[in-house]
């Protein structure tokens, strides 16, 4: 049986957030958490997280960066400060930054919509 439009829409749609999600993590990983860590080592700051299940803590590093200091993302965070993140960060990391969460979040809510509407 062949697949409808849709199946091979939303396929396409989410094989390409994936590679977009994967591509954008290990950059992001690469050109933007590791220098911050860094800047934040030679500044002797103690807030360098040590939280790192499964890549876990470059997910932390682009929630400190892209969101802005608000309830879900304060100094008071017991894993990373995102006041001092925000200090080393560039405007290249919140693009990086933005990259990762868009991919993400729009893989996911894809996947959702899918299951919720069309399965």
């Amino acid at each position: 049986m062949g697949e409808s439009v849709y199946e091979l829409w939303i396929g396409r749609t989410a094989l390409l957030l994936l590679v977009s999600l994967v591509i954008s993590w290990l950059i992001f990983a690469s050109f933007s958490m590791r220098p911050i860590e860094k800047k934040m080592r030679d500044a002797e700051l103690n807030d360098v997280s040590q939280l790192d299940g499964p890549g876990w803590r470059v997910v932390w590093y682009a929630w400190a960066i892209f969101l802005p200091i608000c309830w879900c993302n304060n100094a008071s965070d017991p894993v990373l400060n995102p006041v001092n993140v925000k200090k080393f960060a560039t405007r290249k990391d919140w693009w990086l930054a933005a990259w990762f969460f868009l991919s993400g979040y729009m893989f996911i809510a894809l996947i959702i919509i899918d299951e919720i509407f069309w399965s």
